[in-house]
Protein backbone atom coordinates (compact mmCIF):
# COMPACT_ATOMS: atom_id res chain seq x y z
CA UNK A 1 0.00 0.00 0.00
CA UNK A 2 1.64 3.29 -1.11
CA UNK A 3 1.58 6.14 1.44
CA UNK A 4 0.86 9.39 -0.07
CA UNK A 5 3.32 12.37 0.98
CA UNK A 6 1.78 15.64 0.73
CA UNK A 7 4.66 17.85 0.17
CA UNK A 8 4.17 21.77 1.69
CA UNK A 9 4.68 24.63 -0.92
CA UNK A 10 7.22 26.92 0.42
CA UNK A 11 5.79 30.76 0.82
CA UNK A 12 7.57 31.83 -1.99
CA UNK A 13 6.08 29.05 -4.62
CA UNK A 14 2.58 29.94 -2.93
CA UNK A 15 3.33 33.38 -3.44
CA UNK A 16 4.26 32.64 -6.98
CA UNK A 17 1.12 30.45 -7.68
CA UNK A 18 -1.01 33.46 -6.14
CA UNK A 19 0.67 35.83 -8.53
CA UNK A 20 0.09 34.20 -11.42
CA UNK A 21 -3.51 33.59 -10.77
CA UNK A 22 -4.00 37.33 -10.60
CA UNK A 23 -2.31 37.79 -13.87
CA UNK A 24 -4.24 35.49 -15.85
CA UNK A 25 -7.48 36.75 -14.37
CA UNK A 26 -6.74 40.34 -14.71
CA UNK A 27 -9.49 41.52 -16.86
CA UNK A 28 -11.89 39.43 -14.72
CA UNK A 29 -10.43 41.11 -11.18
CA UNK A 30 -10.80 44.92 -12.69
CA UNK A 31 -14.47 43.87 -13.97
CA UNK A 32 -15.60 42.70 -10.14
CA UNK A 33 -13.89 45.89 -8.64
CA UNK A 34 -15.21 48.20 -11.15
CA UNK A 35 -18.74 46.82 -10.15
CA UNK A 36 -18.11 46.70 -6.15
CA UNK A 37 -16.99 50.36 -6.43
CA UNK A 38 -20.09 51.40 -8.07
CA UNK A 39 -22.53 49.41 -5.74
CA UNK A 40 -20.72 50.88 -2.73
CA UNK A 41 -21.27 54.36 -4.28
CA UNK A 42 -24.58 53.49 -5.42
CA UNK A 43 -25.42 52.70 -1.87
CA UNK A 44 -26.58 49.22 -2.99
CA UNK A 45 -23.85 47.69 -1.11
CA UNK A 46 -24.50 49.40 2.55
CA UNK A 47 -28.35 48.36 2.11
CA UNK A 48 -27.05 44.58 0.84
CA UNK A 49 -24.95 44.56 4.04
CA UNK A 50 -27.64 45.26 6.09
CA UNK A 51 -30.11 42.69 4.72
CA UNK A 52 -27.30 39.94 5.29
CA UNK A 53 -26.65 41.33 8.83
CA UNK A 54 -30.20 40.77 9.23
CA UNK A 55 -30.50 37.47 7.24
CA UNK A 56 -31.96 35.37 9.47
CA UNK A 57 -34.24 37.47 11.12
CA UNK A 58 -35.93 38.84 7.66
CA UNK A 59 -36.47 35.04 6.38
CA UNK A 60 -37.99 33.74 9.78
CA UNK A 61 -40.49 36.91 9.01
CA UNK A 62 -40.59 35.88 5.57
CA UNK A 63 -41.89 32.19 6.02
CA UNK A 64 -44.11 33.23 8.47
CA UNK A 65 -46.60 34.13 5.85
CA UNK A 66 -46.49 32.91 2.50
CA UNK A 67 -48.05 35.60 0.91
CA UNK A 68 -46.33 38.30 2.13
CA UNK A 69 -42.79 35.73 0.73
CA UNK A 70 -44.88 35.69 -2.79
CA UNK A 71 -45.46 39.27 -2.26
CA UNK A 72 -42.39 40.11 -1.58
CA UNK A 73 -40.26 37.79 -4.13
CA UNK A 74 -42.30 40.31 -7.14
CA UNK A 75 -41.49 43.38 -5.58
CA UNK A 76 -37.71 42.50 -5.79
CA UNK A 77 -37.84 40.99 -9.16
CA UNK A 78 -39.92 44.04 -10.55
CA UNK A 79 -37.70 46.01 -8.32
CA UNK A 80 -34.33 44.44 -10.44
CA UNK A 81 -35.87 45.07 -13.84
CA UNK A 82 -36.57 48.96 -12.48
CA UNK A 83 -33.18 49.31 -11.43
CA UNK A 84 -30.84 48.14 -14.31
CA UNK A 85 -32.91 51.26 -16.25
CA UNK A 86 -31.35 53.83 -13.88
CA UNK A 87 -28.21 55.39 -14.16
CA UNK A 88 -25.93 55.79 -10.64
CA UNK A 89 -27.20 59.37 -10.06
CA UNK A 90 -30.93 58.37 -10.13
CA UNK A 91 -30.33 55.38 -7.93
CA UNK A 92 -28.65 57.93 -5.53
CA UNK A 93 -31.41 60.10 -5.44
CA UNK A 94 -34.46 56.98 -4.91
CA UNK A 95 -32.21 55.79 -2.51
CA UNK A 96 -32.16 59.27 -0.74
CA UNK A 97 -35.89 59.65 -1.16
CA UNK A 98 -36.85 56.28 -0.21
CA UNK A 99 -34.49 57.06 3.32
CA UNK A 100 -36.19 60.29 3.54
CA UNK A 101 -39.64 59.19 3.44
CA UNK A 102 -39.30 56.12 5.41
CA UNK A 103 -37.56 58.34 8.24
CA UNK A 104 -40.52 60.35 8.57
CA UNK A 105 -43.24 58.18 7.93
CA UNK A 106 -41.56 56.31 10.76
CA UNK A 107 -40.85 59.50 13.16
CA UNK A 108 -44.77 59.76 12.73
CA UNK A 109 -45.97 56.63 12.66
CA UNK A 110 -48.00 57.77 16.20
CA UNK A 111 -49.85 60.43 14.27
CA UNK A 112 -50.86 58.23 11.08
CA UNK A 113 -52.11 55.81 13.42
CA UNK A 114 -54.05 58.20 15.16
CA UNK A 115 -55.39 59.54 12.10
CA UNK A 116 -59.02 60.56 11.86
CA UNK A 117 -61.17 60.41 8.86
CA UNK A 118 -62.39 63.43 7.01
CA UNK A 119 -66.12 64.07 6.93
CA UNK A 120 -67.43 65.41 4.08
CA UNK A 121 -66.58 68.18 1.04
CA UNK A 122 -66.14 70.72 3.95
CA UNK A 123 -63.63 68.71 5.86
CA UNK A 124 -61.91 68.15 3.20
CA UNK A 125 -61.79 71.89 2.21
CA UNK A 126 -60.77 72.43 6.01
CA UNK A 127 -57.70 69.89 5.68
CA UNK A 128 -56.64 71.66 2.33
CA UNK A 129 -56.06 74.53 4.24
CA UNK A 130 -53.37 73.24 6.15
CA UNK A 131 -49.99 73.82 4.19
CA UNK A 132 -48.39 70.29 5.25
CA UNK A 133 -51.63 68.65 3.34
CA UNK A 134 -50.80 70.85 0.53
CA UNK A 135 -47.59 70.00 0.09
CA UNK A 136 -48.29 66.31 0.45
CA UNK A 137 -51.05 66.56 -2.10
CA UNK A 138 -48.75 68.31 -3.97
CA UNK A 139 -46.43 64.99 -3.61
CA UNK A 140 -48.89 62.75 -4.09
CA UNK A 141 -50.34 64.78 -8.02
CA UNK A 142 -46.68 64.84 -9.20
CA UNK A 143 -46.00 60.92 -8.58
CA UNK A 144 -49.69 60.44 -10.08
CA UNK A 145 -48.65 62.40 -13.04
CA UNK A 146 -45.33 60.61 -13.39
CA UNK A 147 -47.48 57.27 -13.19
CA UNK A 148 -49.81 58.16 -15.59
CA UNK A 149 -46.87 59.21 -18.01
CA UNK A 150 -45.22 56.17 -17.63
CA UNK A 151 -48.02 53.99 -18.20
CA UNK A 152 -48.51 55.80 -21.59
CA UNK A 153 -45.61 55.09 -23.12
CA UNK A 154 -45.94 51.33 -22.91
Amino acid sequence: MAVQQQVEKSPDEKLAETLNMLTQNIDEIRGLLDQLIELKRSGVLDSLMIIVNRFDELIQYLFQDPAVFRLLSILVDGSLQAMNKLDTQDVLKLKGMVQDLGGCVGKNAGLISEAKPVKGLLGLLRALGDDDVQRGLGVAIQLLKVLGKCTQSK
